[in-house]
């Protein structure tokens, strides 16, 4: 909600999921150390990035703040070129919603308290995107039986199995 208000984006209406789950991305606004950061995060992966929102107050700033945010740190990742062969960069429309579900956004609130954790031990945005796509979550269980699993390591088998 403070995300969309800062941004000035008006009511947002609730939208389906993607169709093609590495185009689908939500963002959340948090505060650490008195400045505002921004948490973009795959829906179906978790896989995530950070980035300080300072100054942004257009969509379009938003926007390209968070694909370059996502683009650093799926290059840090060494998965940036598999990302681009199965998402090549395309105009296509944004469409900004409202939250897909409680899953993702409690996972994302799970990831924002560690990436305040990792804020606060290395102040760097490469190092706490690496920690926090490591981390285990439980909501990505997987259908071979495993009770968690890592944003990274679901990221990279999405991207072999597209």
């Amino acid at each position: 909600m403070r995300l969309t208000h800062k941004v000035k984006l008006t009511t947002l209406e609730s939208l389906p999921v993607h169709d093609d789950p590495l185009l689908d991305w939500s963002m959340q606004m948090f505060d650490f150390d008195r400045k505002q950061h921004v948490i973009i995060t795959n829906t179906r992966t978790l896989y995530s990035a950070v980035f300080l929102s300072g100054r942004i107050c257009q969509p379009h700033a938003l926007l390209i703040t968070g694909l370059q945010a996502i683009g650093e740190q799926l290059h840090d990742d060494r998965l940036l070129e598999a990302y681009h062969n199965h998402c090549p960069a395309r105009s296509m429309p944004v469409r900004y919603a409202k939250s897909a579900g409680k899953v993702v956004l409690g996972s994302m609130n799970e990831l924002i308290i560690q990436a305040t954790c990792a804020l606060a031990d290395r102040k760097n945005f490469a190092k706490t995107g690496a920690y926090i796509n490591r981390i285990l979550l439980s909501a990505l269980s997987s259908t071979d039986g495993r009770k968690c699993g890592r944003p990274y390591h679901v990221m990279t088998r999405l991207l072999e199995e597209t």
